[in-house]
C-alpha cells in the first residue's frame, strides 16, 4: 500500500513538472479586458501576472495602468514608485506623471520631472541592442505589445505631461516650451498644439512660425505633410488672415493706408512716454525713496509683463531642433517604418479626395464657424453649428461658439435651453456653468451671473471665455476695478488673444485714463491689427485726444471693413454698429465735413430708427448748415422720444431765437399771416354767396328752457333768420 502511494506521488510530481503556465496568454488577456473596458477584471489578472513574472516593468506598467483607468491615481503612482521604475522605464515615467497630474499632485510631479533625466534615459535606450526577432529595442517592444517605433510618440507624451504640470503651476513659459518640444517629438501629438492654441499661448505670428518649422519632412511623407498642415492650420487664430498671406496688401486689401500712419504716430508717442517714465537714477547718484507716483499700478504691471515675455519661440524651436538631432535614429526608424508598410488597396486615398472629405469633419466645421463668428457673420455661423451639433451635440468648441453667437443675437430663450441641457449632462464641466452665467448676464441678473461664472472658472481656471464673461458682469454695472481684475487674469491665461487687452483698454477709457487705454489698444493691435473693435476703440481715444482728423480716418477705415464684410456675407450692416456711424458723424462734424456727417447720422438712423440722440445729431448738422426749419423739426422728433434731454432742449431754444432774430424770418411770418387773413376773408365771402341760395328759409334756435322762461322774459327766445 505504501509502495502504491509512493508511486502515485512520484507520478503526480512528474505530471506537475510537465504542466506550464503561459504568461503571454494572460498578458494578452489583460489587454483584451482593457480594450473591453473591464478594468477591474484586467487589474485582477495584471496583478497576478506581475507577481508571477517577478515584477517585470511591462507587467507592473499594465497593473498601474489598470489602476489609473479605475480612477485610483494615487495607487497607480505608488505602484510605479515602489518598484522605482520611473528612472528606468519611459512608459512608467509617463504613466507616473499622468497619475500625479490627475491626482492634482502638481508639486510632486514637478519634483520628479527635475530628478529624472529623460534625455539620459532615452540615450541609454537608443544604445540598447535591438531584438533579433522584431528589429527594435526591447523597451519599446515589450511595453507596447510588439508594436515598434512608438518611441517618438512616447517622448511626445512625456513632454506633453511636463507642459501640463507646469501650466497647472502657472509657469506658462516652461509649459509652452514643453508643448513645442512635444510637437517636435511627434508631429501627430495634437494635444500639444491644442494646448498652445486653445489656451491662447502664442501670438499669431508665433503660430505661423511654429507651423513652418514643424519637422514634417522628417516624420511624414509629402502628402501626409500637406494633410497634417491643412488640419493644423484650421486650429489657428481666425481673426487673423490666412497663413499664406505674407504681404500687407494680401492681409488687408481694404484698409486705408492713412490708418497705418496714425498707428505709427501712436507707437512713437507711447515709446516716448515709456522712456520718459522709465528714467532711472545713475548708479553714482544716491537712491531716493519711492514716491506714490512711482508705484506701479496693476494695469502698468500687465503692460510691463507683456514687454518682457517669459517665453521665446525661437529659443524653444532651437532647443527642439537640437533634441531632434539627438534622437535622429528614432525618427528615422519611425518614418522608415511608416513608409515601408505595404499599403492596402482599400485604404489608399488620393490627397485631393482626402482634403475634400475631411471638410465634413466636425473639427473643421467648428473652425469654419469660428471664422464666421470673427467675421461677424453670425447667421452663417449658427447655420454651420446647427448642422454640426446634429452630428455631435456636445462638441466643446462648437458649443463655446454657439453660446457666444446666441449672446450676440440676444436669443436668451435658446441659450436657456442649451445651458439647461449642458448642466444636466455635464455638471462638472466649466462650459455648462459658463452658459448659465451668460444667460443670467443677458437677462440683466448680475449676481447669479457672477456666481455661476465664478463656478466655471473654479472648475477650469484655464477657460478664458468664462473669465471674460466674469469681467463683463462687473463692467455692465460700471464696477471698473472688479472688471479689470477679471480681465487681468484673462490676460495672463490668454497671452495670444487680444480681447482681454481690448476690454482693459475700454475700462481705462471709461475711467478717463486715456494714456493707459491707448497703450492697451496698441498692444491689442500687435496681436490683431485689423480687428474692427480695436480700431473703433482706438478711434474713440483719438477723438478724446481731440485728434479729430485721425479719428475720422480710423472710423472710416472701420466702416469700410464692416461694409465689405456685410457685402461678402450677403447681408445688411448690423444694428450693433450704430455707435460707429454716430462716432464717425461727430468726427466729420468736428472737421467741418457736414455733408459726410449728415450721411453717417442718417445711416445710423436706418440702423436704429427710434434713437433720440441720432435725431438731435441730425438736427444739429442742419442747424450748422443754416437749415433751421429742418433742425427744429428733428429736434422736436428727438424730444418726442426723450423729452428730458437738456441738450436737445437748449439747442432747440437757440435755434428758435436765431429764427426770431432774423428779419427775413419775421417778414416771412408776417406774409404768412397776411395770406392766412386773406384766405379767411375769401372763405367768409364764399359763405355769404352760399347764403343767397338759402333766402326765405328760417332757422329757429330754441333752448330747452324756452317754455319755462317765456312768461318772465320773452327776449330769452332767440330767433335767427336769413332774410333778403
Amino acid at each position: 500500500m505504501f509502495d502504491k502511494m509512493a508511486g502515485n506521488t512520484e507520478n503526480s510530481s512528474a505530471e506537475s513538472t510537465n504542466e506550464n503556465i503561459d504568461l503571454t496568454l494572460y498578458r494578452k488577456l489583460v489587454r483584451q479586458f482593457i480594450d473591453m473596458r473591464r478594468y477591474s477584471t484586467a487589474l485582477f489578472w495584471a496583478e497576478k501576472v506581475a507577481v508571477l513574472s517577478g515584477q517585470e516593468p511591462r507587467d507592473v506598467y499594465y497593473q498601474a495602468q489598470c489602476m489609473f483607468l479605475l480612477g485610483e491615481f494615487h495607487r497607480a503612482a505608488h505602484t510605479i514608485q515602489h518598484y522605482k521604475l520611473e528612472k528606468t522605464s519611459l512608459p512608467c515615467f509617463n504613466l507616473l506623471l499622468e497619475s500625479l497630474y490627475a491626482a492634482k499632485e502638481y508639486n510632486n510631479a514637478a519634483n520628479i520631472i527635475q530628478i529624472v533625466e529623460v534625455e539620459t534615459m532615452t540615450a541609454s535606450l537608443l544604445n540598447q541592442p535591438p531584438d533579433m526577432g522584431s528589429g527594435c529595442c526591447l523597451e519599446t517592444n515589450i511595453v507596447f505589445g510588439g508594436e515598434e517605433n512608438n518611441r517618438n510618440e512616447l517622448l511626445a507624451s512625456i513632454f506633453l505631461m511636463k507642459g501640463k504640470v507646469y501650466e497647472a503651476l502657472d509657469n506658462r513659459g516652461m509649459a509652452m516650451d514643453f508643448y513645442v518640444q512635444a510637437l517636435h517629438k511627434s508631429i501627430y501629438c495634437f494635444e500639444a498644439l491644442d494646448a498652445l492654441v486653445q489656451h491662447e499661448m502664442l501670438m499669431a505670428w508665433e503660430e505661423f512660425e511654429l507651423m513652418h518649422h514643424l519637422p514634417l519632412a522628417q516624420q511624414s511623407s509629402d502628402s501626409d505633410a500637406k494633410f497634417i498642415l491643412k488640419l493644423y492650420e484650421s486650429r489657428l487664430k481666425k481673426y487673423y488672415e490666412l497663413i499664406s498671406a505674407r504681404n500687407a496688401e494680401e492681409i488687408s486689401p481694404i484698409v486705408n493706408p492713412d490708418v497705418l500712419k496714425y498707428i505709427k504716430e501712436f507707437t512713437v508717442r507711447v515709446q516716448q512716454t515709456c522712456s520718459s517714465d522709465g528714467i532711472l537714477p545713475k548708479p553714482t547718484e544716491p537712491k531716493l525713496p519711492l514716491t506714490p507716483r512711482q508705484f506701479m499700478s496693476p494695469a502698468q504691471k500687465v503692460l510691463e509683463d507683456l514687454k518682457a515675455p517669459s517665453f521665446s519661440l525661437q529659443t524653444s524651436l532651437s532647443r527642439a531642433s537640437s533634441m531632434i538631432d539627438a534622437t535622429a535614429r528614432s525618427i528615422f526608424d519611425a518614418s522608415h517604418h511608416r513608409c515601408s508598410r505595404e499599403p492596402q488597396a482599400d485604404t489608399l486615398m488620393t490627397l485631393n479626395d482626402c482634403l475634400l472629405r475631411v471638410q465634413r469633419s466636425t473639427d473643421l466645421l467648428s473652425a469654419e464657424a469660428e471664422k464666421c463668428f470673427y467675421d461677424c457673420d453670425y447667421k452663417q455661423c449658427l447655420k454651420i453649428l446647427t448642422n454640426l451639433l446634429k452630428v455631435d451635440p456636445f462638441h466643446n468648441n462648437a458649443l463655446t461658439i454657439q453660446i457666444a453667437c446666441l449672446v450676440e443675437n440676444g436669443d436668451f430663450n435658446r441659450l436657456f435651453y442649451v445651458a439647461h441641457k449642458l448642466v444636466d449632462r455635464y455638471p462638472d464641466k466649466a462650459i455648462s456653468w459658463y452658459a448659465v452665467g451668460c444667460y443670467y448676464d443677458m437677462i440683466g441678473k448680475s449676481d447669479p451671473a457672477r456666481r455661476y461664472l465664478s463656478k466655471a472658472t473654479s472648475l477650469d481656471r484655464f477657460y478664458g471665455p468664462a473669465w471674460l464673461a466674469y469681467g463683463h458682469s462687473f463692467a455692465n454695472e460700471n464696477e471698473h476695478e472688479q472688471a479689470m481684475a477679471a480681465y487681468f487674469k484673462a490676460t495672463q491665461l490668454m497671452r495670444g488673444c487680444h480681447l482681454p487687452l481690448l476690454y482693459i483698454g475700454v475700462e481705462c477709457g471709461l475711467t478717463k485714463n486715456l494714456e493707459l487705454a491707448e497703450k492697451f489698444f496698441l498692444q491689442a493691435m500687435t496681436i490683431a491689427p485689423m480687428d474692427v473693435y480695436v480700431l473703433h476703440e482706438l478711434g474713440v481715444i483719438k477723438y478724446e485726444y481731440e485728434y479729430y482728423d485721425g479719428a475720422a480716418t480710423i472710423f472710416q477705415c472701420t466702416v469700410d471693413i464692416i461694409k465689405q464684410r456685410a457685402k461678402t456675407n450677403n447681408e445688411e450692416v448690423s444694428a450693433r454698429w450704430e455707435p460707429l456711424f454716430i462716432n464717425l458723424g461727430h468726427s466729420c462734424r468736428k472737421i467741418q465735413k457736414y455733408e459726410e456727417a449728415l450721411y453717417n447720422f442718417q445711416f445710423a438712423l436706418l440702423l436704429k430708427p427710434q434713437s433720440g440722440t441720432t435725431y438731435t445729431s441730425i438736427g444739429f448738422i442742419h442747424a450748422l448748415l443754416g437749415n433751421l426749419d429742418k433742425a427744429i423739426e428733428y429736434f422736436h422728433k428727438s424730444l418726442a422720444l426723450n423729452r428730458d434731454c437738456i441738450v436737445t432742449s437748449t439747442i432747440l431754444k437757440n435755434c428758435i431765437e436765431d429764427m426770431m432774430d432774423d428779419t427775413g424770418t419775421i417778414d416771412e411770418i408776417c406774409s404768412k399771416a397776411l395770406r392766412d387773413v386773406t384766405k379767411s376773408i375769401t372763405s367768409r365771402s364764399q359763405r355769404v354767396l352760399n347764403a343767397v341760395k338759402l333766402s326765405g328759409i328760417k332757422m329757429n334756435l330754441e333752448f330747452v328752457e324756452e317754455e319755462e322762461l317765456s312768461n318772465s322774459d320773452s327776449n330769452m327766445v332767440v330767433e335767427m333768420s336769413f332774410d333778403t
